[in-house]
């Protein structure tokens, strides 16, 4: 794999008319030509020192990030300390950052959020980019031609694949849709959306599938004729006394369905937070994964543990043999070691 490094974003304070656009040198052939596709999750993508391109360039074919919007923006001022190079001086500075009414911001918690840290620098412009690259117009003697073939993803060896980018809304679901939704307007004229498409009560496959979690705004989305955006499905839903119209209603909002460990082990769940899932739980969740995929959905869950890693480990491979389709992970380096060099693994 050819090495590559994110460059330094600059300091940006957000008192302009516009917020800079982030470069990056990254091609999908750079980032994971000798790489397999696994069925990773990687979660908090954000925390990342290369966001997005981190998790490509290991074959993961699932990111997510948390996004906030503000509809009034604000002002954030704070005292920043800088310690000198050889360490013997100090130095504060009063700084004022401005967050915009007219950018979606991606970060952990509003007091860490960054001016520059958009969602269209973060992941809608390399991503669209990677996706015009490699879906590009053909001609022979000045005649566009017809490929005949699926749009391509962002996976080198696996360009069915499509890539699931999940946004975690932390603030107002429907003044936070609004703002994302003209974001995505340029996917959806290129065809690179997935979608359902309700007229026609089908999905509609696309190299790049938006699933929204977190607060979620169900009924602007539910009142599409064309759902461009999924909705995370409740999980903890699919259980052997669920109620059928309600589950079938979710398989027409949703990719995936997720929840938490606790949410579907119940009062069994704190024995597994010290041990390796029991036969017993291990058939309650298979349980929950083979209801979800007879309606159509992949799965996740989230909220295990995240240390100590041989247990993690186990969790994570027992989800894997259990049928889950995506595995949630806060370390990709150790994840993608999960698996085998010569694995391949497709959610298509």
């Amino acid at each position: 794999m050819i090495s590559v490094f994110r460059p330094v974003p600059p300091e940006y304070d957000g008192n302009s008319d516009t917020t800079p656009i982030l470069p990056f040198n990254y091609t999908i052939e750079g980032l994971n030509r000798d790489v397999y596709v696994k069925p990773l999750h990687s979660h908090n993508d954000y925390w990342r020192s290369q966001p997005l391109f981190d998790a490509l360039s290991i074959g993961a074919v699932s990111v997510e990030s948390d996004v906030w919007y503000f509809p009034q923006g604000f002002n954030v001022s704070r005292t920043v300390t800088q310690t000198s190079d050889d360490g013997l001086t100090q130095t504060k500075s009063n700084v004022t950052h401005r967050f915009r009414n007219d950018e979606v911001f991606v970060g952990h918690s509003q007091v860490f959020l960054q001016p520059i840290n958009t969602l269209f620098n973060l992941y809608l412009n390399p991503l669209f980019d990677f996706l015009t690259y490699v879906n590009p117009v053909f001609t022979v003697s000045g005649n566009v031609i017809s490929t005949s073939k699926d749009l391509y993803s962002v996976f080198y060896n696996s360009p069915e694949q499509p890539l699931l980018l999940w946004l975690d809304f932390k603030t107002s679901p429907n003044e936070t849709y609004d703002a994302i939704r003209p974001l995505l307007q340029p996917f959806i004229d290129n065809n690179f959306l997935a979608y359902y498409d309700v007229e026609a009560d089908k999905l509609v496959p696309g190299p790049l599938v938006v699933t929204i979690t977190g607060n979620l705004p169900l009924e602007k989305v539910e009142a599409e004729s064309k759902r461009y955006t999924f909705l995370d499905g409740p999980l903890k839903y699919f259980n052997t006394s669920a109620n059928e119209a309600e589950l079938e209603r979710w398989s027409k909002l949703s990719y995936v369905a997720s929840s938490s460990l606790a949410d579907l082990l119940g009062d069994d769940y704190e024995s597994s937070v010290h041990s390796e899932f029991t036969p017993s739980q291990k058939n309650t969740l298979g349980q929950f994964f083979d209801s979800a995929h007879k309606y159509g959905l992949k799965t996740r869950i989230w909220g295990d543990i995240t240390w100590p890693f041989n247990l993690l480990n186990s969790h994570l491979l027992d989800y894997y043999r259990l049928g889950s389709d995506l595995l949630n992970v806060d370390d990709l380096q150790k994840a993608k070691d999960l698996f085998p060099a010569e694995f391949v693994y497709s959610t298509n």
